[in-house]
């Protein structure tokens, strides 16, 4: 067995520097107990901030942070469009999950939106590229796909460029949707605290939907009978049948789950599942719903979500 290795400087000690965090909503940072091994790729997140200036935040995961640039103008898939990056502090893992709104006299005040994030794979060897000044990589994410170049300016120590590389996903129009990936608002709508319930409320109430107080266990899903004839009837709503795994999804006392028809909760396996449920604008709630992995095609693979199912390291779980 190797020996535990021994942390170098605190590569987030300029993170907490900057924070008070009994007063911001942001995620803290403890010190390392030991240094990470150096590896590079995973996680990759874009936030939307609107500070004292909006901007963009680019972040991918290396050495056990989240190296960060801010991106003034925001990434752009327009291959002509080099925009300024600037090299800011690490921030911690959790900080891509982190969306809110940091409160006044706070550094960074402001509302903050994940409006990206997906997986990065590094082309080069990333760690070499930031000593050189020059990362070449992929992104694989809601809106942001394919090649980039994140290039460094000779005349300044934190000035980068990000450009976007030939491939089958450069676009000449720059424009991508302004809405989180996470809770589907915009950062404008975040701020001014848009209320996304009450549209699904009266609606419920129109359709005289009844009241009663159910928790997720206590929810019977929806199984398949079959039929020799297909049919209509009024109160009736049919579905596609899925390849995938049967399970109620919901909240309860702030806490995501995510039951199988067994019983088991599988939410700390799907941790993507689990922040979404928790983003719904309801106080409780209980879905009833069919987990699925596509293929590449778009098809429902049982395959891929067995296999997703088996992992189960905590790093393992956030990069899948």
């Amino acid at each position: 067995m190797s020996a535990k290795r021994k942390p170098g400087p605190d590569p987030l000690s300029a993170y907490r520097a900057k924070r008070s965090l009994d007063r911001t909503t942001e995620p803290g940072a403890r010190p390392a107990t030991a240094a990470p091994s150096p590896s590079a790729g995973g996680l990759f997140v874009v936030h939307m901030h609107a500070a004292r200036r909006l901007h963009w935040d680019l972040r991918l995961e290396m050495d056990g942070v989240l190296r960060s640039w801010a991106v003034p103008k925001g990434p752009s898939p327009n291959r002509a469009d080099k925009r300024l990056a600037v090299h800011v502090e690490d921030h911690p893992l959790e900080y891509g999950d982190f969306e809110g709104i940091i409160p006044e006299g706070n550094y960074g005040a402001g509302a903050v939106i994940v409006w990206d994030r997906g997986r990065w794979v590094p082309l080069e060897d990333p760690l070499e590229g930031m000593k050189k000044g020059k990362l070449l990589f992929e992104l694989h994410g809601y809106k942001l796909k394919g090649k980039w170049t994140l290039v460094k300016l000779k005349k300044g120590e934190k000035e980068w460029l990000l450009i976007k590389e030939k491939d089958g996903y450069v676009s000449a129009d720059s424009a991508l949707p302004p809405e989180s990936v996470l809770s589907g608002l915009a950062v404008e709508e975040l701020k001014a605290g848009k209320d996304r319930a009450a549209p699904v409320l009266k609606a419920l109430a129109r359709l005289k939907a009844p009241r009663r107080v159910l928790t997720v266990e206590e929810a019977e899903p929806m199984l398949t009978e079959t039929r020799e004839q297909p049919f209509s009837k009024p109160g009736w709503l049919f579905e596609l049948k899925l390849d995938g795994y049967r399970v109620r999804a919901g909240r309860e006392q702030g806490e995501a789950h995510l039951l199988t028809r067994k019983g088991n909760d599988i939410a700390a396996a799907f941790p993507e599942i689990a922040r979404a449920l928790v983003a719904l604008p309801f106080e409780g709630f209980i879905l009833d719903a069919e987990l699925v992995v596509p293929d590449e095609a778009g098809r429902p693979s049982f395959q891929r979500l067995q296999n997703r199912a088996k992992v189960s390291r905590a790093l393992e779980v956030r990069r899948a």
